[in-house]
């Protein structure tokens, strides 16, 4: 085991010298990316400031490459493709390990932040660059950067491993999104450390509009909600998302491992942070199977963790004061038609009876066309895989010349004549 920075010389001489290897692993962007003078932003787009033109066009692979989405659950993971034809691919469902199920729950209960911004003391700030330098060195020596990265690239790993299998063709995942919970909030450093001791290029760490994706506005463009159809042309992106309706969106995960809910006010799935979120692992259907399991189980018990169910997710709505115009749900156990009961008594009075309109279905219509219960298991991986996809392609913070237009132009051409053939 590593012996902690402050009685370690060569981790005290890895501080120190901690802003310069930043620098270092920044300024290769930074200089790939020096914008060219901007032209002014068509007369009816919503955007003050003006884009730069990109410095280069996307390669053929970067634009026919399917976008690769994780999305971690508190008991399991989902992965899923979006290919380039606009089709879904939902590839796997991985259970966690116990370590994973353990690591997640401390997560779900403690501080919601874990950015130096949001570390109130001088001391924790610190704390938190002792173990920044500790990352980098188990980085640089290949080793996982923490114990916890440790643990969540195992599980990542099974799920890259399922992908490259089902895309075949040798293909491997060099670049991929992946989401979390909203109350769980896995910074782009813990993410980007997952995905570097694996060899993946976190796509989200690019700069954009939207630095960090979890799982309420994953799961919405899961659903196709919120996105706008013409991702390549930013401006035309932005006017059409600019005339959204704001939506006040409850989304509710229920699996056996847990239930959770957030809120959220959006009109596209960039849009702001998450106003009211909780992860209750003590509500998750498997305590319910647990208490099935008793031999001397009262009937009021059953009854009484369904009442629970119901006012947790009560609670949540009642104090988010605009009404909620948007529910979605998600999760391996989230088509148990007694959940859809506990959700529409616990919304009862509270919004419009189009709203809870989800709950007489069986499921969102989905584009691939198959089980549309899968798109409670596999919404949130399926949007991360939609931001794969339109940051792999792009373009992102700038816009393409007409050389890049019709480079796209002739490579859709080929590739419908191809179809036909």
């Amino acid at each position: 085991m590593l012996l902690p920075i402050l009685r370690h010389p060569f981790l005290l001489i890895v501080l120190f010298s901690l802003p310069s290897l930043l620098l270092m692993q920044v300024s290769p962007v930074l200089s790939s990316s020096e914008p060219t003078p901007p032209e002014p932003p068509p007369k009816d787009s919503p955007r003050i400031c003006p884009l730069p033109k990109c410095q280069k066009c996307p390669t053929v692979e970067q634009i026919l490459a399917p976008g690769v989405g994780f999305a971690l659950e508190m008991g399991y993971g989902t992965a899923a493709v979006r290919l380039h034809d606009g089709n879904y691919q939902p590839i796997a469902h991985i259970d966690g390990t116990p370590s994973y199920t353990l690591l997640l729950g401390r997560l779900a209960t403690g501080p919601q932040n874990r950015i130096p911004d949001h570390i109130p003391s001088t001391w924790g700030k610190l704390r938190y660059l002792q173990q920044r330098a500790q990352r980098v060195l188990n980085k640089s020596l290949g080793w996982p950067a923490t114990p916890e990265t440790a643990i969540l690239a195992d599980l990542v790993s099974t799920l890259k491993l399922e992908t490259e299998a089902a895309l075949g063709n040798g293909q491997k995942v060099a670049a991929a999104v992946l989401s979390s919970p909203d109350r769980i909030k896995l910074t782009n450093e813990e993410i980007t450390d997952v995905f570097d001791y694996l060899g993946i290029r976190n796509l989200m760490a690019e700069p954009d509009t939207l630095d960090d994706l979890y799982a309420t506005s994953s799961a919405y463009a899961g659903f196709g909600m919120g996105l706008c159809e013409q991702y390549t042309d930013p401006y035309a992106c932005e006017r059409e998302e600019s005339r959204f309706p704001t939506q006040r969106l409850l989304h509710l995960d229920f699996a056996p491992d847990s239930l959770s809910g957030a809120i959220k006010s959006l009109k596209s799935v960039r849009d702001g942070a998450v106003e009211e979120a909780f992860i209750s692992p003590e509500l998750g259907l498997g305590k319910l199977d647990r208490l099935n399991n008793k031999l001397d189980l009262e009937p009021e018990e059953e009854g009484a963790y369904w009442a629970a169910v119901t006012n947790r997710i009560r609670a949540l709505v009642q104090s988010f004061n605009p009404q909620i115009t948007e529910l979605i749900l998600t999760g391996s156990s989230a088509s148990d038609p007694r959940f859809k009961a506990a959700v529409k008594d616990a919304l009862r009075d509270l919004v419009a009876e189009g709203t809870v309109k989800i709950l007489n279905e069986d499921g969102k219509g989905s584009k691939e066309g198959k089980d549309k219960n899968l798109d409670f298991v596999f919404a949130t991986a399926k949007g991360a895989a939609e931001f794969a996809k339109r940051r792999q392609e792009g373009p992102v913070r700038c816009v393409e010349g007409e050389e890049c237009k019709q480079a796209r132009e002739r490579l859709e051409q080929e590739e419908t004549g191809a179809r036909e053939l």
